[in-house]
């Protein structure tokens, strides 16, 4: 009886103290005005904020790391953008530490969040779109995550989401997301070094480099036996 409770009371503060999280994301998210939220307004701030951060460095990394990991707990866009900022602003092994681990931890929220507060209504929302993950992730949970992280152009929030309505374990969540976007957060932050020249997002992603990370990653693809 005691060890019930004891689940019992730490199920409901873990709801609490995400949802306190959720609560304060969201309020940052509300205050940043709109406007912000374009890669051409993005590209400015960071081309404007290279003299701050050369002068201020440590400063620097914990503004960037703290707002990288705010953008990467909430559906919000321009994840990709905001990598090849960390590219331009830091070099590229620092850009690569800071983008991986905050994409990792920013994701992992997010994968509890819908998993412990927005499990019904997420749920709801999708529809059973994504009920065939609910046989893979059973089949190889681990390769099924890391798959959905291994699609080039798949959207960040997408994994987090739909994988948070699976019984995948948290610690395989956190590894496979990781893992899996390692190789395309280093274009980002490669490409972040000509930030400048850049003038969209599919200038990095290209078409031609979306089929070779794609050939790559064929013997890692989600379990083929149909699910329903």
């Amino acid at each position: 009886m005691k060890l019930q409770n004891f689940r019992h009371y730490r199920s409901f503060y873990v709801k609490i103290a995400l949802l306190a999280v959720c609560i304060v994301l969201v309020a940052i998210a509300l205050l940043s005005s709109y406007e912000y939220w374009s890669f051409s307004a993005v590209q400015s701030v960071a081309l404007e904020s290279l003299s701050y951060v050369e002068r201020y460095p440590v400063r620097g990394i914990i503004i960037f790391t703290l707002l990288y990991f705010c953008i990467c707990a909430l559906p919000m866009p321009l994840v990709s953008v905001f990598t090849m900022v960390a590219g331009y602003l830091f070099d590229n092994i620092v850009g690569l530490l800071i983008v991986s681990f905050m994409s990792a931890l920013g994701g992992t929220l997010m994968f509890l969040m819908v998993r412990y507060i927005f499990r019904d209504w997420v749920k709801g929302a999708l529809k059973g779109r994504f009920s065939y993950l609910e046989g893979a992730v059973e089949a190889n949970s681990f390769m099924a995550a890391l798959s959905l992280r291994l699609i080039p152009g798949m959207p960040f929030s997408v994994p987090a989401i739909t994988l948070g309505l699976s019984q995948l374990s948290l610690w395989k969540f956190y590894v496979s997301t990781q893992l899996g976007l390692l190789i395309t957060l280093f274009v980002y932050v490669n490409a972040g070094r000509s930030l400048a020249q850049v003038h969209s997002v599919q200038d990095v992603l290209t078409p031609s480099l979306i089929g070779s990370m794609s050939v790559s990653y064929t013997h890692l693809t989600l379990p083929t036996t149909p699910y329903v």
